[in-house]
């Protein structure tokens, strides 16, 4: 069992570590080379394009406190590390891959968070909600959670 766990760990740290540096990797070349360059892209009769956005506030760019933006990303953090731990030890390994990719995202918007003040956005969707990277693989990874994980129920 052993072997399991250490597999669903690395499984989930190496899922978590790709999303992250994607994340970040993203971010760092739209709003640098976008920027000086002037490049832009879009999809679907522009339903989805390009954009540079700083978000201030959680969400849907929902305007909270800092301090309750920290609190609910640490709070998400530990849930999701608490929870991995717990799948790793009975071997759920597509559990804790899913759990990897949120808590990459988790830590891409939190280190923009703690190291600029806001999030950078850079993807558009029908001109209405600017996300990034981050958030796709947080949303995808819990539909992933909600679609794919199944519960673990007691044998009482």
């Amino acid at each position: 069992m052993i072997g399991k766990r250490i597999l669903a760990v690395t499984a989930a740290f190496l899922a978590g570590a790709a999303a992250l540096s994607v994340d970040l990797l993203s971010k760092q070349y739209f709003f640098d080379q976008v920027t000086a360059e002037g490049a832009a892209f879009s999809f679907f009769d522009g339903m989805i394009r390009s954009t540079l956005h700083q978000n201030l506030g959680i969400s849907f760019n929902i305007p909270i406190p800092f301090w309750l933006v920290l609190l609910i990303t640490g709070t998400a953090l530990g849930w999701a590390v608490a929870l991995l731990f717990e799948r790793a030890r009975i071997g759920r390994l597509i559990s804790c891959i899913v759990l990897g990719v949120f808590i990459g995202g988790v830590i891409g918007n939190a280190f923009d968070r703690i190291t600029l003040g806001f999030v950078r956005d850079w993807i558009l969707l029908m001109g209405l909600s600017a996300i990034n990277l981050a958030d796709i693989f947080i949303a995808g990874s819990i539909l992933a959670w909600i679609i794919l994980v199944k519960p673990i129920t007691s044998n009482r």
